[in-house]
């Protein structure tokens, strides 16, 4: 039982890292393409929404992961 909440857990930290990756990376590339003049200003606003919502799901996944609760369930099996 106790293994089967550590294996939940273990996946929530990787669906954390994964969400981070997949959310942060491009709103990384889409500043440092504003900042290059390549992508108009107003990518600002998707590049920060986009992080904002890589930090919510960072943070339930991580949550999730110290808690031992699988990333795609509510509560502990």
């Amino acid at each position: 039982m106790a293994f089967r909440n550590f294996l939940d857990g273990a996946a929530s930290f990787g669906a954390a890292l994964v969400t981070s990756g997949v959310c942060f990376l491009p709103a990384w590339f889409t500043v440092m393409a504003v900042r290059a003049t390549i992508a108009p200003v107003w990518a600002y606003l998707a590049a920060g929404g986009l992080a904002i919502i890589g930090v919510i799901l960072t943070l339930a996944f991580l949550r999730k992961g110290i808690a031992g609760i699988a990333p795609t369930r509510q509560r502990r099996r």
